[in-house]
């Protein structure tokens, strides 16, 4: 059975570059969202969308020795800009997946959240130009967290989301929870996909909390990376980040 695009069964393949299908993939992914986008706008518009209206203490991560061993790494391996990324895709994913009234296991999910990209950073496993830095993340913190004592079956679905959460779009039938919620909170921190879904309050008290500082250079938006990946595929067909993003303008 072939395995899923983007995990870490996929990955060994190839270390993440697309095929021609898998291109196809990646930019219905990028439809979908673009999509479902609009559609949130036509509904908030009609007043068909109520926001989740809960406080940022209400997703406080949780107190267990994974959440530590995780928060520890990121603060020593993470820039700034590039840590409070992190944060803040934690809680985007936890408040949009509230408003799904999705169920998912906190500690797995502030792991991944909080160390999706590490494959970015100075610590990385492997050069950006020679592997998928989520595909070499995804190995990374798997093999972090094993080392650390945790259960290999938890840190493997740590490690899968942080390899999946490229493709954008997660189905959780699919991916699980996890990998979907890592995907949802790096979307709509960096691109707003599903901020409709988030009251004003929050994304105030967010922003307050974890400032977005220059996410060009923390996302390393010049270096090349692996040809045929992911974010290179996107890239090309995007142009990158915006110069401005959504985010940087709430006050």
């Amino acid at each position: 059975m072939r395995p899923k695009f983007g995990t870490l069964e996929w990955s060994k393949k190839n270390n993440g570059a697309l095929t021609p299908m898998e291109r196809l993939h990646f930019l219905r992914n990028m439809a979908f969202l673009a999509a479902r986008e609009a559609s949130d706008a036509i509904r908030n518009r009609l007043g068909l969308i109520k926001p989740v209206d809960l406080d940022l203490s209400y997703f406080v991560p949780p107190d267990t020795q994974m959440a530590k061993d995780a928060e520890v790494f990121a603060r020593e391996t993470h820039t700034q800009d590039l840590l409070f990324h992190g944060y803040r895709t934690y809680y985007f994913g936890a408040i949009i997946g509230s408003y799904s009234k999705l169920k998912y296991d906190k500690e797995l999910y502030f792991a991944a959240a909080l160390l999706h990209d590490i494959g970015l950073t100075n610590s990385r496993a492997v050069p950006l130009k020679e592997c998928c830095f989520a595909v070499s993340g995804g190995r990374q913190i798997r093999d972090f967290l094993i080392r650390k004592g945790h259960a290999p079956e938890k840190a493997q679905i740590v490690g899968e989301a942080i390899c999946a959460h490229l493709n954008l779009h997660l189905p959780v039938r699919e991916y699980g929870e996890v990998a979907a919620l890592v995907a949802k909170g790096a979307v709509c921190d960096l691109f707003g996909f599903g901020k409709r879904r988030v009251s004003w309050n929050f994304k105030k008290d967010l922003l307050r909390t974890y400032p977005a500082g220059n996410m060009h250079d923390a996302l390393l938006s010049k270096e090349q990376m692996a040809p045929g990946s992911r974010l290179d595929v996107g890239r090309k067909l995007t142009g990158g980040l915006p110069e401005r993003l959504w985010i940087q303008d709430i006050r």
